[in-house]
């Protein structure tokens, strides 16, 4: 039997025909006279992949057939604990949303963790060492510093972009090339439930949808859309995370790449972003720095957004300058202190911006001279 067609139906019906979004929706919506204001012309329905797309969402806004997928899906959901969130619900990530062709809906385990501050971090499925290890402890200082760390949940910088949200205590949420019941990797299981207890994962392909290759590029455009920047650890030239980078360029987002060795083949395409005006980042600092975030006028520990800083910043920044007679790293200052790491990060970050103290290898901090 045919579901009612609430709107909220309605967006599920077109978000199962492939390839449909925001923009297809305005066209839609022009057409019937709802939307006025849509930038697509009079009578025009697009190229004829376009066509197609619009003739299949007429289609699946009316049929039967449509209706009880649609259903289906609901009850699925319903048997997963997986929320649907529509493009105009509430729950909607509001970034995501201003993209043009942002999915008309979101399949989501896990909490609401996609806020504005939220930085996505990408790069290689097979990368270096060093590159991971970075990638993890770059996503510790954002997530310490209150920002969500978005990623793929992919091998690789992905995985350790996650890991390292999770470490700094903060909250990560990863977009899926495939259903959000489907575990992919197949090695990433305990990786995800962890992603639930601390943020989310998220899709816009409907539960049981097996993790395709055509998936993965449409999948990209999510994680820079719902992010304000994009960083990008380590690519090749041939890197799916290059991709993610010119979503981003395209959706007005920041774009940052960590350098490497110019000889790597593996870091070909991160040091091209660099060359085309990317962001060099060699810290969260940095990030920071080229996402708008720095110290307030009462001193370290304000949080994106805007939000009160943390009780006692003034006098905590006073006390990490003393304790810095010498080289320390945060474990050292954290336990000389009495400040828990989570709360020391955010500090030690902003006093990094304000160059107060540097941060040099194996994670010493070191007091700057004035």
């Amino acid at each position: 039997m045919d579901s009612e067609k609430t709107p909220d139906d309605i967006f599920l019906r077109l978000s199962l025909v492939e390839g449909f979004g925001a923009r297809h929706l305005a066209r839609l919506l022009h057409r019937s006279g709802a939307s006025p204001h849509s930038g697509a012309p009079e009578g025009d329905a697009g190229s004829g992949p376009d066509r197609d797309v619009l003739r299949k969402a007429v289609s699946a806004a009316l049929s039967p057939e449509a209706g009880s997928r649609a259903a289906r899906v609901r009850e699925a959901c319903a048997g997963i604990g997986a929320r649907i969130v529509g493009i105009d619900s509430d729950e909607y990530p509001p970034l995501l949303r201003s993209v043009p062709d942002a999915p008309m809906v979101l399949y989501r385990i896990g909490d609401r963790s996609v806020a504005p501050a939220s930085v996505a971090v990408v790069g290689s499925r097979a990368p270096t060492s060093v590159a991971a290890d970075f990638a993890r402890a770059l996503s510790t200082d954002l997530a310490a510093s209150g920002w969500t760390v978005v990623s793929g949940m992919a091998r690789g910088i992905d995985a350790a972009a996650h890991e390292g949200a999770l470490r700094g205590g903060g909250r990560t949420v990863a977009v899926l090339g495939c259903g959000v019941d489907v575990v992919y990797p197949p090695e990433a299981g305990r990786l995800r439930d962890r992603i639930i207890a601390n943020g989310a994962v998220l899709s816009e392909y409907p539960p049981g949808t097996r993790p395709l290759p055509r998936h993965f590029p449409a999948r990209n455009r999510v994680i820079s859309g719902l992010s304000r920047g994009v960083v990008v650890v380590e690519a090749a030239s041939r890197s799916g995370a290059l991709i993610t980078g010119r979503c981003a360029l395209e959706q007005g987002r920041e774009v940052m790449a960590v350098p490497g060795n110019p000889l790597f083949p593996h870091t070909e395409g991160s040091n091209r972003l660099l060359r085309d005006g990317a962001v060099l980042i060699a810290g969260a600092a940095d990030v920071l720095m080229a996402l708008g975030w720095g110290a307030g006028a009462d001193g370290c520990g304000r949080r994106p957004g805007g939000e009160e800083p943390f009780a006692g910043a003034g006098g905590r920044e006073r006390d990490i300058l003393r304790f810095l007679s010498t080289e320390r790293t945060v474990n050292e200052l954290a336990e000389g202190l009495g400040i828990p790491v989570a709360e020391l990060l955010p500090c030690l970050l902003e006093m990094e911006l304000r160059k107060l103290l540097e941060r040099r290898a194996g994670d010493y901090y070191k007091k700057m001279s004035i």
